[in-house]
């Protein structure tokens, strides 16, 4: 099983396109359209630059939901991309100086990014997931503690707004 992020993670129009088309879909927009505008037409035909993105049924949705006949900002998303990426390369089996070249970010960027993902054809799994953000590579302060039924369990502020329990 790949590891992709959750639709309402997703910056912007992101998070709509993957609740309609799927969170790939939405990935695949931002690597064509991030960081520029895109007007989304109220009906899209094959040919549409859209429906060459999104395939045309995804596209179609797309245009008929409240995204459709505006200009949107399209945000490029590039942490998620790359997060997405160097997750499947390390299921595939690269290591991590090969994802690191690959994707021009350093080794140890690569192993924060992939940490908890078992590498494939038969590389050593990693038994516990690290304690660091998969998505923006921050080490997250959530330890383990013994469960006390007279406590109350409190979600508090600062930790990233896209991880959930």
């Amino acid at each position: 099983m790949t590891w992709t992020p959750k639709p309402d993670t997703l910056p912007g129009m992101l998070s709509i396109v993957a609740r309609i088309a799927g969170v790939d879909a939405a990935l695949r927009l931002a690597e064509a359209h991030g960081g520029t505008r895109l007007y989304v037409p109220r009906d899209v035909r094959p040919g549409h630059e859209l429906a060459r993105v999104l395939g045309v049924q995804a596209a179609r949705l797309v245009c008929r939901s409240e995204l459709g006949g505006d200009t949107h900002p399209v945000p490029s998303a590039a942490p998620l991309i790359r997060a997405t990426r160097a997750r499947r390369l390390r299921a595939e089996g690269w290591t991590h100086a090969r994802i690191a070249r690959e994707l021009g970010i350093t080794e140890t960027h690569a192993a924060r990014l992939t940490a908890g993902v078992a590498r494939g054809n038969g590389g050593p799994d990693d038994v516990e997931p690290a304690p660091v953000c998969p998505t923006c590579g921050r080490a997250h302060r959530r330890r383990l503690r013994r469960q006390d039924g007279r406590q109350l369990d409190l979600d508090l502020p600062g930790g990233c707004e896209h991880l959930s329990p």
